[in-house]
């Protein structure tokens, strides 16, 4: 059993992919180890999946503003981080880094879609990322890749040696989704009497792509919108008074449903009764939705870029991202084919049994196995 500490002063209210990772990947290291959680203190009502091994050290809420936090987790934190532990976990590593590590390190990068999606982040924050993150990633002992397509941009944008990344695929709760977790009480609860087509993503405008997603859906034949309402699942962010702005005009205005932030228990049911799963998003550095479509039954269609062609490979139904007819076409394929449907739920169920949240927590365990004698020489340097 390690003693491990780990930062989760990005944890993001629980509202984020990266809170998501943070959660399932920290739980499963609890499982057979001590955990030293530093966290927010209004984040620690938000973080659920909780164990006796997680013990958190908690930081002041004024840490929560971006630059504070910046200056404190690259500057202060690395100096109160102690020997007692064996070595640090930093599982978002494209966000948050240290000036320097008093411990043997592993490092989470999750995406650079920042690069691929003009003015996702204004100059301030592109700066950062281009010039502190390569110089500061370089000196983190191995840094885990969620997927190939995250490790080629990390070798392509930040210059990183290659032997010093490994690729770690994500996983998803098993035991939260499963296709007997979809509880018919909570039909009530979020007002949905009819079939939908399900997205879950932040409310993020250009990156999540919910205009060209909308544009698709108003471009469908009546008999299907009548059938199918489109609900988006997820809490407003960066530039979503654009895409609220954009269905407040749309014709089809009452077939389009905003149901906000969800949380995690109620997922499995939204999943379970969804018809059809959409992932539109420009980019993503693993895109856990699809697993979790996969794994309550659900067909998905997607975008055809980054990392969902990795995840989603002969098992979506794929579209061009940027082209809303070919959206719809996409959904129309899946949604009037049943057999289609039939043979990429089963192949779907399949897929999603290749990524587990335990097998990736034990690769970070290995990780440090195979390699902690460097612990020594930082110890004693």
């Amino acid at each position: 059993m390690y003693k491990i500490f780990v930062s989760a002063l990005v944890f993001d209210q629980g509202k984020s992919g990266i809170s998501n990772y943070i959660e399932n990947c920290v739980y499963n290291l609890a499982l057979n180890n001590e955990i030293y959680l530093a966290i927010l203190k209004s984040d620690i009502k938000n973080y659920t999946r909780t164990h006796e091994n997680i013990h958190f050290i908690v930081y002041p809420d004024f840490l929560k503003y971006t630059a504070l936090n910046i200056l404190f987790h690259f500057i202060i934190l690395p100096f109160l981080i102690s020997n007692k532990y064996d070595f640090i976990f930093l599982p978002a590593a494209n966000r948050r880094l240290m000036i320097y590590y008093p411990l043997y390190t592993i490092a989470s990068f999750h995406d650079l879609s920042q690069f691929y999606i003009k003015k996702k982040y204004d100059c301030f924050r592109m700066f950062y990322i281009k010039h502190f993150i390569p110089l500061f990633l370089r000196d983190i002992d191995k840094i885990v890749a969620v997927s190939n397509n995250t490790k080629s941009d990390m070798l392509k944008y930040l210059k990183i040696k290659e032997e010093n990344i490994i690729v770690n695929p994500n996983g998803f709760d098993k035991k939260l989704y499963t296709k007997n977790n979809n509880k018919t009480s909570k039909t009530t609860k979020f007002k949905l009497s009819k079939k939908y087509i399900l997205y879950i993503s932040r409310i993020e405008h250009p990156g999540k792509n919910h205009i060209n997603l909308i544009k698709a859906y108003e471009n469908l034949p009546l008999e299907l919108k009548n059938t199918y309402d489109l609900v988006l699942v997820g809490s407003d962010c960066g530039n979503a008074n654009f895409i609220h702005e954009y269905v407040n005009k749309s014709k089809d205005k009452k077939h389009i449903k905003f149901l906000g932030f969800v949380k995690n228990e109620d997922m499995p049911f939204l999943f379970s009764r969804a018809k059809l799963f959409v992932f539109p998003s420009l980019y993503e550095g693993f895109g856990i939705p699809l697993i979790e479509a996969m794994a309550m039954n659900v067909p998905v269609a997607c975008a055809s870029n980054s990392s969902l062609i990795e995840i989603g490979k002969d098992v979506c139904f794929f579209f061009d991202e940027y082209d809303e007819i070919n959206i719809k076409n996409s959904i129309m394929m899946v949604l009037c084919n049943e057999k289609l449907q039939t043979q990429m739920k089963k192949a779907g169920l399949q897929r999603a049994k290749q990524y587990d949240w335990r097998c990736h927590a034990n690769k970070i365990i290995k990780l440090y196995e195979k390699n902690k004698f460097l612990q020594y020489s930082k110890t004693f340097s």
